[in-house]
């Protein structure tokens, strides 16, 4: 492998961590907003990039392993700067994935909160129901 050839895997891996970044971070943002659809587009999509990512690091790592006995000064230190790059940006990508865990689990919690209320709404009007000895339908007939 010469610099070329390590340049061009080197700035394919950097495209694919960054746009990997960019997904993540893009979605974090607008997660709030988005519904169960588009959610899971999100995780099908990521899941796809992330696959292309792991097949990327493998084969470039295999590649690397065989040429590492014939590196010069100038790729030794370009493979270095990318390891740094990819630890770097490992490191921001957990982060996000950490921050978007803990918005779902957030989220999670203020719908099991509604889904209790709405439960306890259901008990009530039964419950009114019951003791007046009359339905929900004849109630709303009456109303």
């Amino acid at each position: 492998m010469d610099i070329t050839e390590l340049d061009k895997e080197i700035n394919r891996g950097k495209e694919l961590f960054t746009e990997v970044f960019r997904f993540t971070s893009d979605f974090l943002e607008r997660m709030p907003a988005q519904g169960p659809i588009e959610i899971s587009e999100f995780e099908g999509r990521r899941k796809r990039l992330l696959s292309v990512l792991i097949k990327f690091v493998s084969s470039f790592n295999q590649k690397i392993s065989i040429e590492s006995g014939r590196l010069d000064l100038s790729m030794t230190k370009k493979l270095e700067e990318f390891k740094i790059f990819q630890e770097v940006f490992v490191q921001i990508i957990m982060e996000k994935n950490r921050a978007i865990i803990s918005l779902a689990k957030q989220e999670m919690e203020r719908l099991r909160a509604e889904s209790d209320a709405v439960g306890k709404c259901r008990q009530a009007i039964s419950g009114y129901g019951k003791i007046r000895g009359i339905t929900t339908d004849s109630f709303d007939q009456t109303a």
